[in-house]
């Protein structure tokens, strides 16, 4: 069997798409305008910036969509009104009945694992932050995927903490994408991983590429991607491993 390729694109904040064999997953999308969205630190409204494409372009090839969690910058308004209700929507089990609630018909809990033209994805844990959060953020999900010649460790919205750390020794992913804002939830954060914490998965992943996703874009970020550049300037044999993509951009799996 030939190996078959894995590509991903950062379409802007942690909404991305994977493409393998002529098959396009869209990741927690978030598609609302710039502005158009809620403001999460009070002041301005998210997203900061708009989409790097028009939504036909994006939505035009895409053959099933997973979302993580319900939170507004993972699965917004815009995508309950824009995606058909018919699209193939993968989640953990707990966000079916949300999907299904919102009119999708179409909504495939992933109970372990899911497979599909030579792609494995299983599921992960991970923490929305510190304990002061967790119960009012609730549970996150990430996945790996698997396929013949590689691995990819899509961590999802968590801080590097045990679950995630011993994804990254269990799975010895080959990139991981890590959410890189380190955004603040009333007072209390990081919610998702800062520099610090992008640092350590490097560290415990020697291996592997790390991508950095989920910046630039939401009120509530305390990292930008200029504020992570400059955290690696100091690390140079770390930060050959760091790839930290514009929106829009395509990287090789």
């Amino acid at each position: 069997m030939p190996t078959m390729n894995l590509s991903m694109r950062l379409i802007r904040s942690a909404t991305v798409t994977l493409h393998w064999n002529g098959f396009t997953l869209l990741v927690d999308p978030y598609l609302a305008d710039a502005g158009a969205g809620r403001s999460y630190g009070g002041e301005l409204r998210s997203p900061l910036v708009p989409l790097p494409l028009s939504l036909d372009e994006l939505l035009r090839d895409v053959d099933a969509v997973f979302v993580s969690h319900l939170h507004s910058d993972h699965f917004d308004d815009a995508a309950r009104e824009t995606l058909p209700k018919s699209t193939w929507m993968l989640c953990p089990p707990d966000v079916a009945g949300g999907l299904r609630a919102d009119g999708f018909t179409r909504v495939q809990a992933i109970d372990g694992q899911w497979e599909h033209q030579g792609l494995r994805l299983r599921l992960t844990g991970g923490r929305h932050g510190p304990d002061a959060v967790l119960e009012d953020l609730g549970a996150v999900h990430g996945f790996v995927a698997q396929w013949d010649g590689g691995s990819l460790y899509w961590v999802g919205d968590s801080i590097f903490c045990p679950e995630v750390e011993r994804t990254l020794a269990e799975a010895r992913p080959a990139a991981v994408v890590v959410h890189a804002c380190g955004a603040d939830w009333m007072g209390h954060g990081p919610i998702v991983m800062d520099c610090g914490m992008v640092e350590a998965v490097l560290r415990a992943a020697p291996a592997a590429r790390v991508i950095a996703t989920h910046m630039d874009a939401v009120d509530h970020a305390t990292v930008t991607r200029a504020q992570l550049r400059a955290h690696f300037g100091a690390l140079p044999a770390l930060a050959q491993r760091l790839c930290i993509p514009a929106d829009g951009e395509r990287i090789a799996l």
